[in-house]
């Protein structure tokens, strides 16, 4: 290291000196006007950046090195000191500096901070847990391919730093991509120069002291103070004691060595205004306007508070004028400070110096980063020196508030968030149990020690973090980005700062909770994320020998503390109900518990935590909020107004629950020894057992518990009770018992008479009963007995019991099973105790009846809820199952959860995963492997569907529908569904299964789990079941009988578990319950359906099996000898003898199988059959509205001629139908030279993925601006549903719509002109026909051979017309009129010229007509087998195009033939590239050339064959060679072939050096369109001459809509048969024959139409589609800089870096972000096609669908599928590899070609697409409230109605209880979204109408760029002409408003990302 060339004590007292006289600067001095503040700000900052990087470089020496290539630097420090001296030196250009050396950080963590907007990675395979990421910079694909990469965007909320090169939070080592992007740089030898260690590390030490000595005097801003100060001003004002307000000022006002305040009256002061959380924007800006601030411009003001957290008020230089507006502003609740000029100087030039560290540490020099980073932690570590030389505020504070120093209170100074007396930092309050209070756990507190030795390292770290209240909000981030990720990201200072950290946790946790105005920016938040989720810190933290764990969570516990109450004699938790405006309550308490679950989680060994002081601790925590919320039954009228106290009681115990969830994990993970188990139950039984209850006494005999759960008041959630059962679950049953039991007589001196005394005195009820409450009170609430407590309660009760994250529900009934286990020589007491619980004793032992119970009439619901408790009770054995091994253990409950959940109905992957526990999916691995066990994996079939998995038969017998895992759904409804699945396999009487009982197999649990179904034979329980069979068939009433008999079946089962095969319980035989199934069996109630009937009767003949003696002796005894013979008389008819011996029984039964075997034999075939076919053959994949992409086109169709709005299909009015009418961007040019455009076979649709990081080519991004407004490119599409043109006209008033912009009132798809179909047309109107027009038409009938060959015009083709009456031509007519004025007869610009006539229109609809059938060719060149069927099918679109055709007929006939001279689009500037089959169509139907339609054909082909020849002459087409890659297939070209090409193009012999193969199938490839257009029009003539669409187009008996030898391969054959159909000649080789005179150079054209046909540009006849995509969409994200897109406005800040960017895919065109979030409707319209887009968000796995005009959008799936067939935001969300759905985005590529989006995006928005309409877009613009309008997945809910339960209740209640915004397939998925923005973000709301005026200033700009929001609009301006609407409209839209958006540097910018 060089030797410094200063002294550094010098350099020491020179900083010292300058930092603390920079006020007396001369340019700094005296108070000053907003303006001119603003300019010392950056005068401030300019001479703190340029001052600390000159002494920190060795007074500039080694600026060069640090900052090279700049123009001026400063050499001495008169320049530095210089204000006007202005340099940018210390600027560093991100273009300017290598990438590579802007983000290594080798031999060091990268421990970038992440910016707003940016990425971050996650690698589920790589990361140790989800808190491990990676940035942009530094993720190297390479290092996880094939693994589950996620990422998220950086906001405001999650942020965090770069982990890269922290060897712990990856499973391997990483290799950095930006290391390895740079290790091909040459480092400078300049930048190999060291610097200066001892010199930074006295720059930064006086910087620090200096910082800290300056905020440590700043004790206005305090919470704790700023009232008090300001309540003594206005005292002292208001007794004109100005002395004592003087030295009050001056006492608090900052000092040092430079700085003393003067005596009596101070100088120049300021009011500053700080930030909080509890103003919302216009409160603080008429607080503001309360104080007179010296800026007019409030708002800017307010701004300013809002985002650096503080603001000016104004400044005096007399203290007096201030005080008026210091007391006004915080009378209106904002807090200020009087703070002296001085102060206001020194505390801007922190925050400088703060910027100025950040900007350290981006600068690109690895020495300069190395060495910065390690002296920044080493000052920062090192202890604060100078306290005892600084100013100390408490004497101060002592002086004037002495109240808040006492000196009986220890901590003081703490309490008061000031230092203590010498200026070190003060005692906390630290606490531990005392060790000789850890045998049990108190009810109240253990004993506890304060510890008041505590010694802190008092660092310069630990005193910037205990100031941290008093920072304002971007100082506060900006000091939390220079500490956090260069402390957390170095190996050396982590574990020092973590510690550091740990020593003040407690009085930053009490800063946050008691003395912080913006709680929600604390440091400790980030610290906790970045250093407790560090395993070997969280080592540390629990084993450190001062005890960090036990302070950090003693002092979580101590804020709790502060809200308990006893209750009951047990310290409870009780809700805030002090005024808490900053909510810093809340944060604390949220994130204290974050704290320990985190900390928890980062243990290995268990044994750690289950360690006595740490277990206390721990249980003291829970048992806070053990059974904390209680509710008590209301009773009379209902509640009016739900309160909602219940939340934070319900969201802290969730987090409890959590850290129990945690510590049993860590048991599980790696199990601590059985004695340190042991003991934690004994703890917890000294908290459970010890409690004091009130007994009542049953019967004389026995006493039970004294409690009602309707009257009393009763609590859900114990969360004591779940850990307690959760460490029984650990060890056997009879350790367990004598744990709890012996627990205190073992340390007594007599001790078997203690263990005797111990078990009379044990009473288990004192644990369970508790539980128990919560499940009767759970029940009541379900049947609606507590209806008059509101909706609130049935959320909580749903949030308990089905919630299986908290496993509350199944632990309560774990202690109840326990109950019964461990109180044997007591069970009737046991069972009275739970009948009393359940309000049901009175009923049983007859004090009331069954009606007069306090259920009255739910009385069968309750009791249907009791069956179903028992039930589970006796079955539920998996907390006693023991297993071989964990894993086997957690698959076997991973596919139980799996089962459960897909045996209603088939799920997509996320769907299963919310249903099922987190716990079970956090290994995706053992998830996935269960999952394929136990299902079958259903591929997607619809365009919007997800794949799905279907339960494999097998495991349909294996579900019990009364189990736990079952809570959720209705018994009876879960049965059917049962029942009818095992019916369909074994293809029996659904009604004839008999669903099984699921009870594990004793052999597989803990032995003495055999004594649990003990009480279910116990002859008090067995009286209950009798009690409820008899009153089932007394009442009729089967509301329990279901559950009652499956209760039976299951006890029959334990029983022959227990006791053998052939058991039947005693107590089930002398109580006569065989009778009563006998009596249901016999009944002839309708009461009892089938399927009761045959259960009872399946449990008697079971009885009658196992002790038939008895039985029928029972039976006979109750029914008479008769009936019983009669009952065995039909079981034999049913084959079964009920007399047979056993050995006959098993002879019969082994026959039977027998039997079944052969018949399975017999049907092998059909069997195979079965197996093979779709597995989801009855599923409702898809639904309305989705199209099944392997049926072709969904037909939208309504009945043909009735009217879609009367439905009268009578009427004589005529019929309209909607259309579409647009320009369409499929017509693209050809550059013949290049062979690629026309040898792309035709084999289907395709993608080229090796294309796909590269952009469309530049022609034809530009092309595409040509298509804008193009008239002569428009097409029509229509839905074809006819509307009586009367009826339209009424239905458009009606809803407000304009002629030229609506929505089809049938299908919803989006119209803006119609057209006239004559309803006589195939109609009902036949008969009606009299005398037509018949001038000059001859009555030959009309063929398609007659067209062919003959007269093709429009004159001949009226004949296919039915007859019209006059009256009908009038109103045709009159019709016609009114249309053509509505669309200016369909084309705006030549429907203005001077010479043109209505019947012209013909002549532009003939266009049209063309463009029409030219697009349905280009559309059916993806099909496969396109040249052979690609008139198959398609039947809309024939009906379009012959409803069109019929419109030109009518035309001619009704308004009148057309000017031929009128040649529209004929002489277009930019002539497009459908010109050729234009005039094929303009004269085929205009009869032009006076030919036939074969020889009109064969005219314009050979213009086109002509036109080829000369562009391949020009373009030296010949000599170009025929590479390996353009032959894609062998080309047949014949000796009479090649002689043509050579006569063709020379007279010349035969010469290899040109191409003739090439030129030969370019002819081929650039005739084949137009001959198949020609072929389309003929079908259409077709149809029009048959009436009918549908026909099959049948021609010289060959069937047209399917060629033989049609593929690729035999391309020249297809031409010849072609050329056949359409030209008077048989091949192309004898038409070039014919022609060959006309392709010769000087070849004069006859007349002007065939001038017409020079220069027809060349058309591209390969494939049009959308862009080439990636294969995995992944890589738009993973390798997005790899990615060569063209991009658009990528000045954005930042843009490099981000991946919220989306992809056009008409051009390719990457396009970032913008403020205004209309980035993608500006590049539409003006880079790209106008009228509509499509775009892929790579990010989010979405499509935007955009439609300019009206504006609106909709989201629907990216065309991308993950491993498990998902869709959209899901497919990525998990980090999965999605794939390209080629079938899907083939469907979108046809919706695009077809021009259809529009439609769809019309019908998915439906009714809100018509108020898009009336406003054209104006709500969804400005307004950005609701969410995004997203196409729900076709079974995103897989089939089930997914409507929110929750409407009730408010935001708060929705996030806690998760019903709020499920987001079934869209996370956060998606059913019931409305709009967002077409970028992601939010769009409108018509209930919010107003707001949008609100909204609208910040909405407009000047330039319509989208990124300067400070306007330019003239808001003067009437607000009605925004709205933009045509309704709305008084002058066109300016030009500029669509201008290039301009660069900024907004910080609003990234925020927006």
């Amino acid at each position: 290291m060089d030797v410094p060339m200063v002294n550094p004590e010098d350099l020491r007292l020179q900083i010292r000196s300058t930092l603390m006289s920079i006020h007396d600067i001369e340019y700094f001095k005296n108070v000053r006007s907003p303006t001119k503040r603003t300019d010392m700000d950056h005068a401030l900052k300019h001479l703190v950046f340029k001052y600390l990087y000159f002494v920190v470089t060795d007074s500039g020496k080694q600026l060069k090195t640090l900052f090279p290539n700049k123009e001026h630097y400063v050499s001495d420090m008169d320049q530095v000191m210089n204000v006007n001296c202005v340099t940018d030196f210390y600027k560093i250009s991100v273009n300017s500096t290598a990438k590579s050396k802007m983000f290594r950080h080798q031999g060091r963590n990268c421990g970038r901070k992440f910016k707003v907007g940016e990425p971050l990675y996650r690698c589920q395979e790589c990361a140790y847990d989800d808190t491990c990421v990676l940035c942009i910079h530094c993720f190297n694909p390479k290092d996880h391919e094939g693994h589950h990469i996620y990422t998220d965007i950086c906001n405001e909320f999650t942020s965090g730093i770069c982990d890269c090169g922290d060897d712990e939070a990856w499973h391997k080592k990483l290799n950095c991509k930006a290391e390895e992007d740079g290790d091909d740089v040459v480092i400078d030898d300049e930048e190999e120069l060291s610097f200066d260690t001892t010199i930074m590390e006295v720059v930064l030490s006086e910087i620090f002291d200096y910082f800290i000595d300056l905020f440590n005097q700043a004790i206005e801003s305090l919470p704790t103070f700023t009232p008090d100060i300001t309540l003594r001003l206005r005292q002292l004002i208001q007794s004109n004691d100005n002395e004592s307000m003087y030295a009050l000022l001056n006492d608090l006002s900052y000092r040092n060595e430079k700085v003393v305040p003067p005596v009596g009256k101070p100088g120049d002061y300021t009011v500053m205004i700080y930030n909080d959380e509890y103003h919302n924007y216009s409160q603080a800006t008429m607080a503001l306007r309360q104080g007179v601030p010296d800026n007019i411009h409030t708002d800017i003001l307010t701004s300013k508070i809002d985002s650096e957290g503080r603001a000016m008020l104004k400044c005096s230089d007399d203290v007096h004028t201030l005080t008026e507006g210091f007391f006004a502003v915080q009378t209106n609740g904002l807090s200020a400070t009087l703070t002296s000029w001085p102060e206001y100087i020194h505390q801007e030039t922190c925050k400088y110096i703060i910027q100025w560290c950040n900007h350290c540490l981006s600068i690109p020099n690895h020495n300069f980063q190395s060495l910065f980073r390690d002296t920044l932690g080493k000052v920062l570590s090192a202890e604060y020196t100078r306290a005892s030389e600084t100013t100390n505020p408490y004497d101060n504070v002592k002086k004037y508030f002495n109240s808040k120093l006492s000196d009986t209170n220890p901590y003081r100074c703490l309490d008061a968030s000031i230092l203590s007396e010498d200026n070190k930092l003060p005692i906390g309050h630290h606490k531990r149990i005392n060790e000789d209070d850890l045998t049990t756990i108190s009810n109240s507190l253990n004993k506890l020690d304060k510890i008041m030795d505590k010694q802190y390292t008092n660092s310069r770290l630990q005193y910037i973090l205990y100031f941290d209240n008093r920072y304002w909000k971007k100082l506060r981030k900006e000091i939390q980005n220079v500490i956090i990720p260069t402390l957390a990201s170095s190996l050396t200072y982590k574990p020092i700062f973590c510690e550091q950290v740990v020593q003040i946790f407690n009085h930053i946790s009490r800063s946050i909770t008691y003395m912080d105005r913006e709680p929600q920016l604390s440091a400790l938040r980030e610290c906790i994320v970045q250093l407790f989720t560090c395993p070997t810190n969280a080592l540390i933290i629990f084993t450190h020998p001062n005890g960090y764990f036990i302070d950090i969570l003693w002092s979580i516990i101590d804020i709790f503390v502060d809200f308990c109450k006893f209750e009951n004699g047990t310290l409870i938790w009780q809700r805030v109900q002090k005024t808490n405006p900053t909510k810093s309550f809340g944060i604390s308490f949220k994130q204290g518990l974050y704290t320990i679950e985190t900390l928890l989680s980062k243990i290995e060994d268990s044994s750690i935590i289950m360690q006595p002081m740490e277990f206390i601790s721990l249980a003291t925590l829970c048992k806070l909020f053990n059974g904390a919320w209680k509710i008590k039954r209301k009773e009379g009228e209902h509640v009016l107004h739900e309160d909602q106290h219940f939340i934070p009681y319900l969201e802290h115990t969730t987090s409890i629950y959590s850290i129990i969830q945690t510590i049993e994990n860590r048991l599980v993970h790696k199990p601590c020894s059985e004695q340190l188990l042991l003991n934690c139950i004994k703890l917890l039984n000294t908290f459970l057992s010890h409690k004091s209850l009130t007994y009542k006494l049953i019967n004389d005999t026995h006493e039970v518990v004294k409690f009602v759960v309707s009257k009393d008041r009763v609590a859900f959630m114990n969360p004591i009770q779940t850990l307690f059962s959760f460490l029984i679950e650990k060890v056997s049953l009879t350790t367990a018992y004598d744990a709890i039991m012996y627990s205190d007589a073992i340390s007594s001196p007599n001790v078997e008479e203690s263990f005797s005394e111990r078990k009379s005195e044990f009473d288990f009820l004192k644990i369970s009963d508790f539980s128990l409450r919560s499940i009767v009170l759970c029940s009541q609430i379900d049947i609606g007995f507590w209806v008059r407590n509101g909706m609130s309660v049935l959320h909580q009760a749903s949030y308990y019991k089905k919630n299986p994250e908290l496993n509350s529900y199944s632990r309560d009934i774990h202690l109840n099973q326990l109950a019964f286990l461990w109180e044997l020589d007591d069970v009737p007491r046991i069972v009275y105790n739970m009948l009393d619980r359940w309000e049901l004793l009175d009923w049983f032992v007859g004090n009331v009846s069954y009606e007069n119970t306090v259920y009255k009439d739910k009385i069968a619901s309750m009791v249907q809820q009791f069956i179903t408790f028992v039930y589970q009770v006796l079955t539920e054995r998996q907390f006693y199952q023991k297993f071989e091994t964990q894993d086997e253990r957690q698959m076997t409950f991973i596919k139980n959860a799996i089962i459960y959940s897909l045996y209603q109905k088939p799920l997509s992957y996320s769907k299963l995963l919310r249903l099922v526990p987190d716990y079970y999916t956090e290994n995706a691995n053992d998830f996935d492997a269960a999952l394929e066990e136990v299902s079958i994996f259903i591929e997607p079939k619809g365009l919007a569907d997800n794949a799905v998995f279907k339960l494999k038969d097998l495991y349909y017998s294996k579900i019990d529908p009364l189990r736990l895992a079952n809570l959720g759904n209705e018994f009876e409804n879960s049965a059917t569904m049962i029942r009818t699945h095992i019916a369909k396999i074994k293809k029996e009487d659904m009604n004839n299964i008999i669903l099984q009982p699921q009870i594990v197999s004793p052999k597989n649990l803990d032995a003495d789990i055999k004594q649990l179904g003990g009480f279910s034979r116990n002859p008090v329980f067995v009286k209950i079941i009798y009690k409820l069979l008899q009153t089932s068939l007394d009442k009729e009433d089967t509301t329990y009988l279901n559950e009652l008999l499956h209760l039976i079946h299951a006890i029959f089962k334990d029983d022959e578990q227990v006791n053998g095969k052939q058991s039947v319980p005693d107590t089930y035989i002398k109580l006569p319950i065989c009778s009563l199934l006998l009596s249901i069996v016999n009944s002839k109630s309708n009461a009892f359906s089938e399927t009761v009937v045959n259960k009872a009767d399946y449990l008697l003949e079971k009885m009658i099996m196992k002790r038939s003696e008895e039985i029928f002796s029972t039976l006979t005894y109750s029914f008479g000898e008769e009936c019983v013979e009669a009952y065995k008389e039909r079981k034999l008819n049913q084959g079964v003898n009920l007399e047979e011996t056993e050995r006959e029984r098993k002879k019969r039964i082994a026959k039977k199988h027998q039997a079944k075997m052969m018949a399975k034999f017999n049907n092998l075939q059909s069997k195979f059959i079965n197996k093979n076919e779709e597995a989801f053959e009855d599923s409702n994949i898809e639904e309305d509205g989705d199209v099944d992409m392997m049926h072709g086109e969904k037909i939208l169709e309504g009945e043909e001629f009735s009217c879609s709005l009367c439905q009268d299909d009578k009427s004589i009015d005529i019929f309209v139908i909607p259309i579409y009418q647009d320009s369409t961007s499929v017509f693209r040019p050809s550059n013949v030279p290049i062979s690629h455009d026309f040898m792309v076979p035709w084999g289907g649709f395709y993608n080229n993925t090796d294309a796909s990081s590269k952009t469309e080519t530049e022609p034809t991004v530009k092309n595409m601006k040509l298509f804008n407004k193009d008239n002569q490119r428009k097409v029509f599409v229509s839905c074809n549903h006819h509307i009586h043109y009367n009826c339209f006209k009424r239905y458009v008033q009606k809803k407000r719509f304009s002629v030229t912009s609506f929505i089809c009132p049938l299908c919803q798809t989006y119209s803006n002109c119609v057209i006239p179909i004559f309803s006589g047309i195939g109609g009902t109107q036949k008969e009606q026909s009299v005398d037509m027009i018949t001038e000059g038409i001859d009555n030959t009938p009309l063929t398609l051979d007659s067209v062919l060959n003959g007269d093709s015009s429009i004159k001949n083709l009226t004949k296919a017309l039915k007859p019209a009456s006059t009256a009908d031509t009038k109103t045709l007519f009159s019709v016609f009129d009114m249309i053509s004025k509505d669309c200016n007869s369909f084309d705006k610009e030549f429907s203005k010229a001077v010479d043109f006539q209505k019947g012209d229109a013909g002549l532009i609809l003939a266009n049209y007509w063309a463009n029409t059938i030219s697009m349905l060719e280009i559309s059916s060149r993806m099909d496969k087998d396109t040249n052979g069927k690609f008139l198959a099918g398609k039947e809309q679109k024939f009906k379009t195009l012959r409803n069109m055709l019929l419109t030109i007929i009518l035309m001619y006939n009704t308004i009148g033939k057309p000017d031929l001279g009128f040649k529209p689009h004929v002489y277009s500037s930019n002539q497009i590239e459908n010109k050729l089959f234009q005039h094929i169509v303009r004269s085929t139907l205009f009869n032009t050339r006076g030919k036939n339609l074969k020889e009109i054909i064969a005219d314009y082909l050979s213009d086109y064959v002509k036109q080829i020849k000369e562009d391949i002459i020009n373009a030296n087409f010949m000599d170009i060679s025929l590479t390996d890659d353009d032959k894609f297939y062998d080309l047949d070209l014949n000796e009479g072939m090649k002689t043509m090409m050579i006569e063709l193009f020379g007279d010349k012999s035969y010469d290899d050096s040109i191409n003739y193969d090439l030129i030969y199938s370019c002819y081929l490839r650039h005739l084949r369109p137009t001959l198949r257009r020609c072929l389309i029009m003929l079908k259409v003539f077709n149809n029009l001459i048959n009436d009918n669409d549908s026909t099959r187009f049948i021609f010289y008996d060959e069937d047209m809509e399917n060629f033989n030898d049609s593929d690729e391969s035999n391309l020249p054959n297809y031409i010849d048969k072609l050329i056949s159909i359409l030209t008077p000649h048989k091949d192309l080789l004898t038409f070039f024959k014919h022609y060959i005179i006309k392709f010769t150079e000087d070849y004069d054209y006859e007349n002007e139409d065939d001038e017409e046909c020079k220069g027809y540009p060349i058309e591209n006849c390969g494939i049009i589609k959308l862009i080439n995509l990636s294969e995995y969409l992944n890589t738009y994200v993973t390798q997005t800089r790899e990615m060569q897109l063209r991009e658009e406005n990528q000045h954005v800040k930042n843009s490099k870096n981000r991946l919220d960017f989306k992809i056009c895919l008409t051009c390719g065109v990457k396009i970032h972000q913008t403020i205004d979030h209309h980035e993608m409707t500006r590049h539409l319209m003006k880079h790209c096609f106008q009228s509509f887009g499509v775009f892929l968000l790579p990010n989010t796995s979405e499509i935007c669908l955009l439609l300019t005009s009206p504006p609106s959008h909709i989201f629907i799936s990216a065309p991308y599928l993950n491993s498990h067939g998902e869709a959209g935001r899901n497919a990525m969300k998990r980090g999965d590899l999605t794939k390209l759905n080629m079938a899907r985005y083939e469907h979108l590529n046809k919706l695009w070609i077809n021009n259809e989006i529009p439609g769809y995006i019309s019908r998915v928005m439906g009714d809100e697409f018509r108020l898009s309409i009336l406003s054209n877009g104006f709500l969804f613009t400005f307004n950005r409230d609701p969410r995004a309008r997203r196409v729900p997945p076709v079974n995103g809910g897989d089939g089930e109605d997914d409507s929110d339960e929750s409407d009730d209740l408010d935001d708060d209640e929705n996030e806690i209880f998760g019903f709020g915004d499920d987001n079934d397939e869209e996370e956060e998925d998606n059913n019931g979204d409305r709009f967002m923005g077409p970028n992601g973000t939010t769009a409108g709301d018509v209930r919010n109408f107003f707001q949008i005026f609100e909204n609208l200033r910040n909405g407009l700009d000047e330039n319509g760029d989208g990124n300067n929001a400070n306007g330019g609009i003239d808001l003067a301006t009437p607000f009605i002409e925004l709205l933009g609407g045509p309704q709305f409209q008084t002058g066109p839209i300016p030009p500029e408003a669509m201008e290039e958006e301009s660069s900024s540097d907004s910080d609003f910018n990234e925020t927006n990302g």
